[in-house]
């Protein structure tokens, strides 16, 4: 007999078999019958438990397989089923156990009413049935969903070229979904809703400010040009006669410039344009209304606007009013100058104070990208106007825009009382404190040579140079 398995148990001596030729005849029937039972494994208490193996050796006729069953902790054997089997396969209806524990199994087969073989046995480990939970069966129906949430916040959103912030309640639902990859419910927000309407508040530094060392990679960095003096606004050279340049005889008096009353005054208006890819903006708070100086700093946008960092710039000083415009003024942002024959700086302007401003578009930058529509800098909100308290101010020129000093503000002149006539350079030059970086610091100048006779002044042909045309 060949058994898979523990060793085939041999059937116990029987009366019938005292004689030695029945003995012989039994001892041969074993020799050649044989059943196996199949290995199990382990089950959980109440699962089913196959019965299976196979039969060989057998002979004609009908045989007869019995299933045995022994309990834990015993040693009989207990009659569980019996079936007639031929040589090949066979299979019991599956077993069941209701405790865990482990229970041996084994087959007895009865061949022409003789015990013929009895098979190797199995023991079955039955395990106690595991509690199905979210540790170790996580699914949707063991794992409780959690609640829903309600999150409220506030979204402020700086304005700084306003110096506003829009302020906003909202709020949301967040959910939750099964994530059949991770088994287990992740969250599921809905869209933020805006609840009431809309307020808003002034900015501050904390808005607007955010230091850094130097310009940051990537930003988007302005480029001041002076506009040829050749080509002044339409106001300007309706007022000159199309020279944009004219001459004052007697100045009038001014009360905020006292001292150029009755002066003769060399007048021109200048136009300071940003053709760079990204606004030209100095943000600048103070600690108090009674504190003299201002922390000034330049502002860094990427190309979609939103703000990198902002850059000291001690070299930025400011004042308040000084041409009646009742606003913060950079000093010496741009200087004028008169330079002689030979080179020498002959006389230089009386204005002295700047407010950077969108007020005149650049027509050949209108259809390019990032380019304002609408001026962004504007007189109401740039330079703290009316402000003389102010504690934060910003000052500024977006790409596609500049600001125009025109001819007849009282200051937009240079003293040349007492400069004899004839030939003179007329140099402009911006950003001259360096308040700006920009992509390109080379370009910020424009000359122009013109003729003084009396009170007369022309520009001499073909001798403008370096400015935006």
């Amino acid at each position: 007999m060949v058994t898979l398995g523990a060793p085939a148990v041999a059937p116990a001596a029987t009366g019938a078999e005292t004689n030695a030729s029945s003995a012989r005849q039994l001892e041969a029937q074993r020799a050649s019958a044989d059943t196996t039972l199949n290995s199990v494994g382990a089950r959980y208490v109440g699962a089913r438990i196959p019965i299976k193996g196979y039969t060989s050796g057998l002979g004609s006729g009908r045989h007869k397989l019995v299933l045995q069953r022994r309990k834990p902790g015993t040693r009989r054997w207990v009659t569980r089923a019996v079936k007639h089997v031929r040589n090949g396969a066979y299979r019991f209806s599956s077993q069941t156990w209701r405790t865990a524990g482990r229970v041996k199994f084994r087959t007895v087969l009865y061949s022409r009413g003789r015990k013929a073989d009895v098979s190797n046995v199995i023991t079955v480990r039955v395990l106690a049935t595991p509690q199905v939970t979210c540790a170790n069966a996580p699914s949707p129906s063991t794992c409780p969903r959690p609640a829903s949430i309600v999150e409220q916040r506030v979204v402020e959103i700086p304005s700084c070229p306003q110096l506003t912030v829009t302020r906003r309640d909202e709020t949301r639902v967040v959910s939750w979904a099964w994530d059949a990859g991770r088994l287990e419910w992740v969250q599921s927000p809905q869209a933020w809703v805006q609840v009431g309407a809309e307020t808003s508040r002034a900015a501050g530094a904390a808005d607007c400010i955010k230091v850094v060392d130097r310009a940051p990679a990537g930003a988007a960095l302005p480029d001041l040009r002076i506009k040829d003096l050749t080509k002044c606004g339409l106001g300007d050279s309706a007022a000159t006669g199309g020279t944009c340049f004219m001459i004052v005889p007697e100045a009038p008096f001014n009360a905020s410039f006292p001292a150029l009353a009755g002066r003769k005054l060399l007048k021109f208006g200048v136009i300071t344009m940003n053709v760079g890819d990204g606004p030209g903006e100095i943000v600048a708070d103070r600690s108090s209304p009674d504190a003299a100086s201002w922390r000034a700093f330049q502002s860094f946008y990427d190309p979609s606007g939103a703000l990198l960092g902002s850059v000291a710039k001690p070299e930025v000083q400011f004042y308040f009013a000084g041409d009646g415009h009742d606003h913060w003024h950079v000093r010496d942002f741009d200087t004028y100058e008169l330079l002689d024959a030979t080179g020498a700086v002959a006389a230089r302007a009386e204005k002295h104070g700047y407010c950077m401003q969108d007020n005149t578009s650049y027509e050949p930058f209108r259809a390019q990208p990032r380019v304002p529509a609408a001026p962004v800098y504007t007189d109401a909100t740039s330079c703290g106007k009316g402000l003389p308290d102010a504690l934060t101010i910003i000052h500024g020129l977006s790409r596609g825009w500049g600001d125009t000093y025109p001819t007849t503000l009282p200051d937009q002149a240079i003293d040349v009382t007492d400069l004899a006539d004839g030939e003179y350079t007329v140099r402009v030059h911006a950003d001259a404190v360096g308040a700006v970086t920009e992509s390109d610091e080379s370009n910020n100048t424009t000359e122009v040579r013109i003729s003084i006779a009396g009170n007369a002044v022309t520009v001499v042909p073909g001798t403008s140079s370096g400015g935006l045309s």
